[in-house]
Parts: C-alpha cells; sequence; structure tokens
C-alpha cells in the first residue's frame, strides 16, 4: 500500500475478509460486492468503520478520483469483463493511487492437475461427505469468462497496462500457499497447486 490511512475500496469484497485486514492496519475501506449474502456475511464480522455496499465490480459506484488504491483478491479471473473492470479502477483513483491485485491460476489444464482435483475431490467426498465438483460454475457461465481456470500474471500484466497504469510491479506468492498447505487437511492439500501473485500499478 502506497501510505497510511488511505481510502481505499476492496472490489468484490466477498464475506470481508480484506477489508478487515485493511482496517485492521488503519486505512479507510468501501467494500463492495454484487451478493447481499456475501455482505450480510461481511458485516457481521466486521467493524463498524468499514462500509460495505452493493456494487458492480466491473462498474463500481463511486466518483472518479476518489480513492488512494483499489485492492482485489480474487476477483479478476471472475470477471466477464476485466479489461474494463481495470479501467474503471484505474479512473475512481487519485492521482498516483495505486491498483493492487491479488490473483493466480487455479488449473493449469495439466493432466497432473486434473489428477490431484480428482483425488481431492474424492478424498473429500469420503471424508466429509461433501461433493464439491457442484460447487463448481456451469459450463454456461465458464464460456462468458475469459479466464475461467485462473488469469496468468503476464495477462494481468496486459490488462494493466493497456488500462493506462504505469509502473507495473508484481511479486509471487509462493510462500503464502507454501503457508497455507502446511495447515490444510491432506484431502484439500494434494490439489493445493497454485501460481500465485500479487500485482500492482499506479495511475
Amino acid at each position: 500500500m502506497p501510505g497510511k490511512g488511505l481510502s481505499t475500496p476492496d472490489v468484490g469484497c466477498c464475506t470481508g475478509e480484506m477489508s478487515r485486514i485493511l482496517a485492521d492496519v488503519g486505512h479507510k475501506v468501501t467494500g463492495i460486492d454484487l451478493s447481499e449474502k456475501m455482505l450480510t456475511v461481511a458485516k457481521s464480522k466486521s467493524p463498524d468503520g468499514i462500509e460495505f455496499r452493493i456494487g458492480d465490480a466491473e462498474n463500481p459506484p463511486f466518483e472518479e478520483g476518489k480513492f488512494d488504491a483499489v485492492v482485489t483478491r480474487h476477483v479478476l479471473w471472475t470477471l466477464p469483463n476485466p479489461e474494463k473492470a481495470l479501467e474503471s479502477w484505474r479512473n475512481v483513483l487519485k492521482s498516483e493511487g495505486k491498483v493492487i491485485v491479488i490473483d493466480g491460476i487455479w488449473d493449469n489444464g495439466s493432466l497432473e492437475m486434473r489428477l490431484r482435483q480428482k483425488i481431492g475431490e474424492v478424498m473429500i467426498r469420503i471424508v466429509e461427505r461433501n461433493d464439491i465438483s457442484k460447487d463448481s460454475y456451469t459450463a454456461e457461465m465458464n464460456a462468458m469468462l475469459p479466464n475461467a481456470k485462473g488469469v496468468s500474471l503476464d495477462k494481468a500484466r496486459g490488462y494493466m497496462e493497456k488500462a493506462g497504469l504505469k509502473d507495473v510491479q508484481a511479486i509471487g506468492l509462493a510462500d503464502l500457499v507454501g503457508i497455507q498447505k502446511k495447515h490444510m487437511p491432506f484431502r484439500y492439500k494434494v490439489a493445493y497447486k497454485y501460481d500465485y501473485y500479487a500485482i500492482c500499478g499506479l495511475k
């Protein structure tokens, strides 16, 4: 983050995990999401200082030049129009404001990944009696998403540069993946092999 006490939207905030982290370190946060149920959960477990409201990630309900930074986690890959989203996020920034995206590749299409996912699904079904394959997007939904299996770092960089963001920089988050895997049951760990990164750019 490019400073202290910044105004920032958590775009596609889901249940507010990033919103809480940002608020805990002193930033003024507005979380937006299209799901009222997600926002209800976010409000129930977050401090009063965070504002949550309905909002579209591709067309956030804010005036231009309002924020110091825009933060989004695990959202870019879910968008039908990621280029439009990056342009919108840039527009709501003040001069020299920063867009920060956390995302990754969740399925690289390899035989190894397919086997890992299938083994994990079977183990979870046996241990938890939970068929997680039903949690996936439908074929129709996937067809609407240009990055249904995740956004590569190179593609995310391209989106940022096309939106006019400058000084684009990225870091890999393999260490974070390692920490997460360390605390997972094996049935989840077996399929958890992602290319995970954070990337940012300045207006």
